[in-house]
């Protein structure tokens, strides 16, 4: 022992600072290559993190303007809706799979998302029903106005046929009494029924052109409550999509639309 002592104490100072000075430069290096290594595990972890959050982003973009585009068809039904001539299987291609397009954001938005969409689309729902039967009693009156069409058409075919025989008949130079009076006869209840005909188409049109009106501005009414009733779900998408910046300019931008809609549907049907 007291021989390493010795030897220990025979090595030189300037030795002994290199030997530390070399000790403190590897510890030195150790603990930055250390810190390094953490600032790089935190970077990866942050990078990570950031593309995850990237790509949820991109996702919901895609469904949440699938779903946006698949309301403002709905939503446009309704004003279709006054149109008597758009039929069944029109409403039905625009609506589309829309349904389908709402069930996409039960998986990509969160609850309280979720939550206003289910709200807005039985809003939707019920508006649309309940403009449905009233529709389909002015098709009725339509459908009976078009019978009645019909039957004057033919009336009119049948008095032509009957003006043709007479003048035939004329033509050939007979003179039966009979037949005459039987296409005189037939002529005259023509008449009557394209007659009758006239009375009840004009009433049937009186009453659909009365209740057409009516329902044109529970239409209008309808679409405009919707509309309304839209921000708090559009605010909850834009939200998931970190793009809601100022919701009452949005909220009061939808409140105008509105309103310069109704005045421009009324002036319309005035």
């Amino acid at each position: 022992m007291e021989l390493i002592i010795c030897w220990i104490s025979k090595v030189p100072n300037v030795i002994w600072s290199a030997v530390i000075a070399s000790l403190l430069t590897f510890l030195g290096v150790l603990w930055t290559n250390k810190g390094n290594e953490k600032r790089q595990a935190a970077l990866l972890v942050h990078e990570e993190n950031k593309f995850k959050s990237e790509q949820k982003i991109s996702l919901k973009k895609d469904v949440f303007l699938e779903v946006a585009g698949s309301f403002a068809n709905v939503l446009g039904i309704i004003p279709k809706l006054i149109n008597l001539n758009v039929t069944d299987n029109d409403i039905n291609e625009q609506m589309g799979d829309h349904n389908a397009i709402v069930a996409k954001t039960y998986l990509s938005a969160n609850e309280s998302t979720v939550a206003e969409i289910l709200r807005y689309s039985s809003e939707v729902a019920e508006g649309y029903l309940s403009l449905i039967k009233p529709r389909a009693i002015l098709l009725d009156h339509k459908l009976a106005v078009e019978i009645y069409q019909e039957t004057i058409d033919q009336a009119n075919a049948e008095k032509n046929r009957i003006i043709s025989i007479m003048q035939e008949l004329n033509l050939q130079g007979r003179n039966d009494e009979g037949m005459f009076d039987y296409l005189n006869r037939s002529y005259e209840a023509q008449e009557k029924i394209i007659g009758e005909s006239l009375k009840s188409q004009e009433e049937q049109q009186n009453t659909l052109q009365e209740l057409h009106n009516e329902y044109c501005q529970k239409c209008i009414a309808e679409h405009g409550r919707l509309q309304l009733l839209l921000p708090p779900m559009t605010i909850a998408l834009r939200q998931e999509l970190e793009n809601d910046s100022d919701s009452e300019v949005f909220v009061e931008a939808i409140n105008e639309s509105v309103q310069r809609m109704k005045v421009s549907f009324e002036q319309l049907l005035s």
